[in-house]
């Protein structure tokens, strides 16, 4: 995922929030196919179908989307396909090897 993110990404970080809760990459001054983002939040999980699984992965992204006013960011997994909505906006679950292709969604 790094490197994948670093294709299109000046600088990658992981990130806390403020309940303790961690994010695996945030990618600052994000470029590709004409669209830029000042920053995108990606989580990386093998399969979201244990409930609580899905519950802190998706609660640690939604809470940081808010903490830092995003409105869409990713869930990256084995072969899962889905879009979440939470309170900030949407996240997109989306399987490895589409984000490998496409790292920003």
């Amino acid at each position: 995922m790094f490197v994948a993110l670093r294709r299109v990404a000046r600088e990658i970080f992981y990130f806390k929030s403020k309940n303790g809760r961690e994010v695996d990459f945030v990618a600052l001054d994000v470029a590709s196919q004409g669209r830029d983002r000042t920053r995108l939040l990606v989580q990386v999980c093998d399969s979201m179908a244990d409930p609580q699984t899905r519950k802190r992965e998706v609660t640690a992204l939604s809470e940081t989307m808010s903490e830092l006013n995003l409105s869409e960011d990713i869930i990256v997994t084995r072969n899962e396909e889905v879009q979440i909505p939470v309170e900030a906006g949407m996240i997109l679950v989306v399987p490895v090897w589409r984000f490998l292709l496409n790292p920003t969604g």
